[in-house]
């Protein structure tokens, strides 16, 4: 059977591109994450929804076995075939038997605790074990990092802990004995066994769980390294809560549920010959006459090169995989009947840029939970057994060289030189939100419950002080690194007293060419219960719906035709700016990468 690869001028023209915007700035954007953190009272009709995708999150993560590129992993869930459930799984180098084997083993005690024949209490523990038995090497990275901790971060701690303002923070008054463990960690061996770790990944958990507020008190700056690996320890205590909830909640998807790896492609190399001129061939198709030199003389200098064109050669000549995320698209795409009817791929770490851009044109409509906004490199579209799925990769692909040439455009006419900040690849992992330990389930609740009220107490507290009614809405170092899922606590909610509330506002949100799709959404609707304040992830949750305006990953928001909203920061800032406008009513439409691309190429051929 023919395989087709997108090779030739298409493939050099979209290396050059990519390479050409990689370098004027590998960050594309600021990160972004897609519901998953989730209020713990979701709707009862979202709540199979949410589960899915921390199982799948959760899985992908189990499956990335060490910290390098190689194994990070993606994971789909096809229901109502006729052998039961599957969890398809992929790798970028491809799934070791080794892991298929130990996942396989994994799934044996949840389709037994699906049966009933286990309870989730007696499995939590082996559960757990045998997650850290299959991502041990990984995690003894972690506890590299963890074992760095100085004595001196603990004249920090013995400092700041005794503080009146620091004994204001929830859980401040325990916070001493918990971070005391950390010290205690020190003097585990360099090899601990997986059931001598269990106590110690379920002391990670309340890093982020109760303690936050207090690691971020005592480190406002930045969280150093170490403080970020016990946020990752944590994430495999929440994988084993995800995946007993998800068994003990939705059994019948347990019929059984059965693991079965994608194949994964051979890595190819593409190099460019001496010959070559792929920064001139690219700058040409940008700019034209004496542009052109000027442009590259211009690389040159911020680059710091003598020879811009040998320095892009260099660049050019790459290891190119298939990711996880595009080998469970192209299986998809040659196994139509296995298409999964939840169209969410859970990820070990957050997609890259290229991943993101390819799902979101596809037509499929698959999602992802969060993207860190680089742009790899190392990176190509899969080969295809079909010459239809080929064309359809190849069109792709094509407007995807387009817009990234019509963006390095831009950014080399106004932005040349200027970065913006590098977030990690990786996350905290899923929330545990909507989650619970079953062994110690009336006591965890009851702390998360505790933890909800109080914060609920803190903003009906910051909103009685006597601070501007127009004062800027502040967040909490919305760029910091694995933050995408932990809270933040407005200083101020809208006083009743100003001319209008904020939940009066309605958005007329409306798909960019497309007339049909689109809703109108009340602010109120989106109003998180909590904190009393509007929640991006619950405006983008349903502007998701297909049967309204079927937003994207990817997609941003445009208020009034010159508000750019991507993200919780930026959408509080636009309604805290249209209250201070006093504007009510907004027209807001969705764009993406390639709606803007080719907006701006229909402006430059009018002009």
């Amino acid at each position: 059977m023919p395989i087709y690869e997108v090779t030739g001028n298409a493939q050099s023209r979209f290396v050059q591109a990519a390479a050409l915007l990689h370098l004027l700035d590998p960050v594309r954007g600021e990160p972004t994450a897609y519901g998953l953190d989730q209020d713990s009272n979701t709707l009862a009709q979202n709540r199979e929804r949410l589960l899915k995708r921390k199982f799948l999150d959760s899985f992908a993560l189990i499956c990335a076995r060490k910290k390098d590129g190689d194994t990070v992993s993606a994971a789909c869930l096809e229901e109502g075939l006729p052998e039961g459930t599957i969890v398809r799984v992929a790798s970028n180098q491809g799934v070791a038997k080794s892991t298929l084997f130990e996942l396989r083993e994994l799934m044996t005690i949840l389709n037994g605790v699906a049966s009933g024949e286990y309870t989730a209490s007696d499995k939590e523990s082996e559960v757990l074990v045998r997650i850290i038995s299959l991502d041990v090497v990984r995690i003894r990275s972690y506890l590299k990092d963890i074992r760095s901790v100085g004595d001196d971060v603990r004249d920090i701690i013995e400092g700041s802990s005794s503080g009146s303002a620091f004994l204001q923070i929830d859980y401040a008054i325990t916070f001493p004995e918990w971070i005391a463990h950390v010290f205690t960690m020190r003097d585990l061996p360099s090899e601990p066994t997986p059931e001598s770790l269990v106590d110690h990944i379920r002391w990670a958990l309340e890093a982020r769980r109760t303690y936050l507020a207090c690691l971020q008190a005592l480190f406002p700056t930045a969280l150093p390294r170490w403080v970020y690996a016990i946020f990752k320890l944590g994430r495999y205590a929440i994988a084993s809560m995800a995946f007993l909830h998800f068994a003990s909640e939705f059994s019948t998807l347990f019929n059984p549920m059965l693991v079965e790896p994608v194949q994964a492609p051979s890595t190819i190399r593409l190099t460019c010959s001496r010959k070559e001129m792929p920064l001139t061939s690219v700058v040409r198709r940008l700019a034209s006459g004496q542009e052109v030199n000027q442009y590259i003389s211009r690389l040159a200098q911020v680059w710091g090169v003598q020879d811009p064109e040998a320095y892009f050669r260099d660049v050019c000549t790459l290891h190119l995989p298939v990711h996880a995320e595009m080998q469970l698209l192209n299986f998809y795409d040659s196994n139509p009947k296995r298409r999964p009817s939840f169209r969410f791929i859970g990820v070990s770490k957050k997609s890259c840029f290229l991943c993101q851009w390819f799902l979101a044109r596809h037509p499929l409509s698959f999602s992802v939970s969060s993207c860190h906004q680089k742009l790899y490199l190392n990176w190509r579209p899969p080969p295809a057994a079909d010459i239809a799925v080929y064309r359809q990769y190849k069109t792709i692909v094509t407007d995807l060289s387009k817009a990234m040439e019509s963006v390095a455009k831009q950014e080399l006419q106004n932005r040349l030189g200027l970065r913006r900040p590098v977030p990690p690849d990786s996350t905290a992992g899923v929330s545990v939100s909507g989650l619970k330990n079953f062994n110690r389930a009336s006591k965890d609740m009851t702390a998360v419950t505790e933890l909800a009220t109080t914060s609920g107490r803190c903003v009906a507290r910051a909103a009685a002080c006597t601070i501007p009614s127009f004062q800027p809405i502040p967040v909490v170092r919305p760029s910091s690194p694995d933050e995408e899922e932990m809270s933040w606590v407005p200083h101020n909610n809208f006083s009743a007293g100003d001319s209008f509330s904020t939940t009066e506002m309605v958005f007329h949100v409306m798909y960019v060419n497309e007339a049909l799709r689109q809703d109108i959404i009340a602010i109120r609707d989106i109003m998180d219960r909590h904190s009393g304040e509007p929640s991006w992830a619950k405006l983008v949750n349903l502007l998701m719906d297909d049967s309204g305006v079927g937003m994207r990953d990817g997609d941003f928001l445009m208020v009034n035709d010159r508000i750019r909203v991507g993200n919780e920061r930026q959408l509080l800032a636009c309604l805290q700016y249209l209250r201070n406008e006093s504007v009510l009513n907004s027209e807001v439409y969705v764009y993406n990468l390639s709606t803007v691309s080719g907006a701006a190429q229909q402006k430059e051929q009018s002009g």
